[in-house]
């Protein structure tokens, strides 16, 4: 199984191609913590996710909302939920992410393993969600602002070496 997989994509087509790669290779109740700056891509990788898993509607930033639910289909068929979280101001405010899902009536969803969630911010907060987590971390290139390094770190999370694979065939030597 690979330890971590890191792949370097050049403007948001293929930041979004990347996460509709991912997507076949989730499952309900996996979770994604996505870790960069502002405006490295979280966003557009989770809209790329959300049409590799035929997103009921557009994926758009929870940044307003804390959390927002789209109705997805995993592979198989299985239909089912994505969960974006933007947990910044639960950190900021040393909230607790599971009362924040009973507050905002998602809890069931994700315990009742019909949903993934994707969280960006959610180092230190959304952990205790799943014990498969893939971290996805996006750093930019200072000198080619359209490129992005994005890193895949499981803990827990078994389908990275699959992904790995495709990632490959489409990615080529942009993968590592």
């Amino acid at each position: 199984m690979a330890e971590e997989v890191k792949v370097k994509t050049c403007g948001v087509r293929e930041t979004k191609k990347l996460g509709a790669i991912l997507a076949p290779f989730l499952s309900p109740g996996d979770l994604l913590i996505l870790r960069g700056p502002l405006g490295a891509g979280k966003t557009t990788f989770t809209q790329g996710l959300g049409e590799g898993l035929e997103a009921e509607r557009p994926i758009i930033s929870p940044t307003f909302t804390l959390a927002r639910e789209v109705k997805v289909k995993f592979k198989g068929g299985r239909e089912g939920l994505l969960i974006h979280v933007d947990a910044w101001r639960l950190k900021a405010q040393g909230g607790d992410i599971f009362e924040e899902f009973e507050a905002l009536g998602i809890e069931d969803d994700f315990e009742g393993n019909s949903a993934l969630v994707v969280a960006e911010w959610g180092d230190g907060v959304a952990e205790a969600l799943s014990d498969r987590i893939l971290y996805v971390d996006f750093a930019r290139d200072p000198e080619k602002e359209s490129e992005r390094l994005i890193s895949f770190t499981p803990k827990g999370f078994r389908a990275l070496g699959d992904f790995k694979k495709k990632a490959e065939e489409v990615f080529g030597n942009s993968v590592d």
